[in-house]
């Protein structure tokens, strides 16, 4: 079976990512980091969440019903607005670059951990594998309103990250549309994600912030186990990298 992962070196010490991870990896015995997102794979080595699976597979009336009524009534309002909607499946770098600015001034604003060097380097590793679309959402006079950019793999996709711009910032007459555009953006990509043979869609990781939740399950799906983080052999190594969680 196919598993994507990444590989890369930061202060000199090699790393290796997995994503999706159905049954154990092989991990070469030369990276002294392994990290994992979103693991199917129960391990007490990393650290246990939620997320939600929206089968693809499933009828586009049943993904539809399976929203919540407050989302269903949003899409209801939103297909009134004139979006215009952007797909880049083999996004550039200087597409990568723009979502990347606009990212981190939706991060600062929500006080959120910013786009870094290296996270962008992550990021580049995998839009040079060909596993990464970017989305945007635009009004009807050309600003952009959301972004959103997911991993794919295999026909399957998950949620990596998501921007919105500032409404109150904003003029009165698009303030309703930013309101409406990531649900929309998002309910858009999974009929799209579906019309290219998908599979699955994972919504990325469920937090503690009962908004982020109630959103992400308003979208139907079943809620399950992944397992996420690092494992290394060095409390120093995960000291030098940064890493939150590490096991011997």
């Amino acid at each position: 079976m196919f598993i994507l992962s990444i590989k890369s070196k930061r202060w000199n010490i090699a790393m290796q990512h997995f994503y999706f991870v159905e049954k154990p990896a092989n991990v070469r015995k030369s990276m002294k980091v392994v990290g994992y997102t979103n693991s199917l794979v129960p391990s007490r080595k990393l650290v246990k969440s939620e997320t939600v699976h929206i089968q693809l597979t499933d009828s586009e009336l049943s993904l539809y019903l399976a929203l919540s009524e407050s989302n269903r009534k949003i899409l209801r309002r939103a297909q009134k607005e004139s979006y215009q909607v952007f797909i880049y499946k083999e996004p550039s770098d200087e597409n990568l670059r723009a979502f990347q600015q606009f990212y981190n001034n939706f991060a600062k604003r929500k006080k959120l951990e910013l786009i870094s060097k290296s996270k962008m380097e992550a990021i580049t590793l995998l839009k040079n594998k060909g596993a990464l679309w970017l989305s945007e959402i635009r009004s009807i006079c050309g600003q952009t309103l959301c972004y959103r950019l997911d991993i794919v793999y295999a026909k399957k996709a998950m949620s990596y990250y998501v921007a919105t711009c500032h409404s109150q910032s904003m003029p009165e007459h698009l303030k309703r549309p930013v309101r409406y555009a990531n649900r929309f953006l998002l309910w858009h990509n999974l009929l799209h994600f579906k019309e290219q043979g998908f599979v699955l869609y994972d919504m990325g990781k469920l937090t503690d912030d009962q908004n982020v939740r109630a959103f992400k399950k308003g979208f139907g799906g079943q809620v399950v186990d992944v397992y996420s983080g690092y494992i290394t052999q060095s409390k120093i190594r995960a000291l030098l990298l940064g890493v939150q969680k590490w096991r011997k």
